[in-house]
């Protein structure tokens, strides 16, 4: 028994002088890039048991104060259809809405813009967009795509 305790007691020392441990030292990330994980959301649209839209968001205002000075909401959006030859939002007839509210501008993103290269989730397939609203007044906001034909999915996201 005791020399089980020794052994422990033992073990315990060398483990407590090593380094501490902190997830993100395995990984090279930089603090826009941590920052971009936790603020960015990701739901589907499915119809039939099968998934036909991947859609998820990164609320920008949270990760730069720069932006969250602006008086405007600003996400980088990220949408792929499933079994579409277009990965065009307008072409497959879908909008974004921001608590009911209509976008003022959404602009193409290319996937190797260097401003938000570190932001971009390696979405090889889909297509992403700079979505701006108008500042909101709300604590909560609901980012959704919807199409014509009534398909939608919803962000939740806090000021």
């Amino acid at each position: 028994m005791y020399k089980i305790l020794f052994l422990l007691i033992i073990s315990l020392f060398f483990v407590s002088c090593g380094g501490k441990n902190n997830a993100f030292k395995y990984f090279e990330k930089d603090e826009i890039e941590t920052k971009g994980i936790q603020y960015t959301k990701k739901t589907d649209i499915v119809k039939n048991s099968e998934v036909e839209v991947i859609f998820w968001a990164t609320y920008l205002n949270k990760i730069d104060e720069k932006i969250a000075k602006l008086n405007e909401e600003l996400f980088l959006v990220s949408v792929y259809f499933a079994d579409k030859e277009s990965q065009d939002i307008f072409e497959n007839n879908y909008s974004f809405l921001l608590n009911g509210v209509n976008p003022t501008s959404v602009e193409k993103v290319e996937k190797d813009n260097e401003n938000f290269k570190s932001l971009m989730l390696k979405n090889n397939w889909g297509n992403y967009y700079l979505v701006k609203f108008d500042a909101q007044d709300t604590y909560n906001l609901a980012l959704k795509l919807k199409n014509q034909s009534s398909s939608s999915a919803q962000l939740n996201f806090e000021k």
